[in-house]
């Protein structure tokens, strides 16, 4: 990924875009697709095509998961953020994190495969379904951006994929009127 498309990226109103999109496709049509935004700030310095691909990655890895046979799953995609005053590895001082949770409540992935998912050419899915490049690369999309994506699963719980990234700062360095409370959490 290259720095060269970056520009200030309000998040939320990028996920309206693909839930808006996405809510009429046939992958979509059994479910069910929830936002909760909680953050008051979500603007992020990014290249709004990458993480575009990042978060249609996501959501279609948690559509496949859905609507596949092994599950027991009711069909319910949430996609949720929240503000984290945080220090990322790598990312020197504390500062205001975004935080956007896509959680599904499909079959969930093992616990034996889990620490695998962002390997290239690593794939849960059945031969020919898929590369096993998509969370690989959003990875490193997420990684450039100064961010963070990990992934929480279990087995016949779903799968929560979590990408934390650095708000955009203004001339003076500082996020947009933010305060935290002593928990590290947006107030």
């Amino acid at each position: 990924p290259s720095n060269s498309g970056r520009t200030a990226v309000a998040v939320h109103d990028l996920i309206h875009d693909l839930a808006d999109v996405l809510r009429v496709q046939p992958l979509m049509s059994n479910i069910e697709l929830t936002l909760n935004f909680k953050s008051v700030e979500h603007t992020v310095w990014a290249d709004s095509n990458q993480l575009r691909q990042v978060f249609l990655n996501l959501i279609i890895n948690a559509a496949d998961a859905i609507t596949s046979e092994d599950k027991n799953a009711a069909g319910i995609l949430s996609i949720s953020t929240g503000l984290k005053d945080d220090t990322l590895p790598g990312a020197g001082p504390s500062c205001a994190y975004l935080e956007i949770a896509f959680a599904d409540d499909g079959p969930g992935i093992a616990p034996e495969s889990l620490g695998n998912i962002f390997d290239p050419f690593f794939t849960t899915k059945d031969p020919g379904k898929g590369t096993g490049l998509g969370l690989s690369v959003s990875f490193m999309i997420v990684e450039s951006l100064g961010g963070k994506m990990t992934g929480v699963s279990g087995e016949g719980r779903g799968t929560t994929m979590i990408i934390s990234l650095p708000l955009y700062k203004d001339s003076q360095g500082e996020p947009e009127n933010i305060e935290f409370g002593p928990d590290g959490i947006e107030n």
